[in-house]
């Protein structure tokens, strides 16, 4: 029984030890991009970046940060499927599409699209809002009447998420789509 209690830790213990890195990173695709957005008298540091072994395969993280530089949003992406960064076969490549990546433009919630009362969700023109989960028409209306300040950036191939400003934090209002 003895034997059979030491063979069980043992075999717990080599189950619980973290695997030391064995493979050799190639030049990889580590790039990163500063940019700067402006709501009332705040102004909010936009960061990206991108990590792994090549552009092919990074991830990229967009980050907006407060005055004093703490991160009040983050979302990470797959490189890959975000049309800003896709394209970016290298590091010099990757550095510029990550600085169009952080280059927004000021709006607020007040140009957010319409959500018609019978409507299943917004439409601007052809191209449907879809607001984040849990956002009914009546929040949905009432960020748009708040007139607060949103950020919109490129998160997919064909759809930016826009976020809104409230009370010192950011929050996903939704996806809006466009032509790809």
């Amino acid at each position: 029984m003895r034997i059979l209690l030491i063979a069980a830790t043992a075999a717990l213990a080599a189950a619980c030890t973290p695997a030391e890195e064995t493979e050799v990173m190639s030049a990889g695709c580590d790039a990163r991009a500063v940019g700067s957005w402006t709501a009332g008298d705040a102004t909010y540091s936009l960061e990206a970046t991108t990590a792994g072994p090549d552009c092919a395969r990074a991830v990229g993280t967009f980050v907006v940060r407060d005055s004093s530089g703490a991160p009040i949003y983050a979302e990470a992406h797959l490189a890959q499927h975000v049309m800003m960064l896709s394209h970016a076969e290298d590091t010099t490549v990757m550095a510029t599409a990550l600085g169009e990546w952080t280059t927004v433009q000021a709006q607020t919630s007040s140009q957010l699209p319409e959500w018609a009362a019978n409507a299943d969700s917004p439409v601007s023109g052809e191209f449907p809002f879809y607001p984040h989960e849990g956002i009914d028409r009546a929040q949905y209306e009432a960020v748009r009447a708040n007139n607060l300040p949103m950020l919109c950036y490129v998160q997919g191939m064909e759809s930016l998420n826009c976020l809104v400003l409230e009370e010192g934090g950011f929050a996903s209002i939704g996806l809006q789509s466009f032509p790809g």
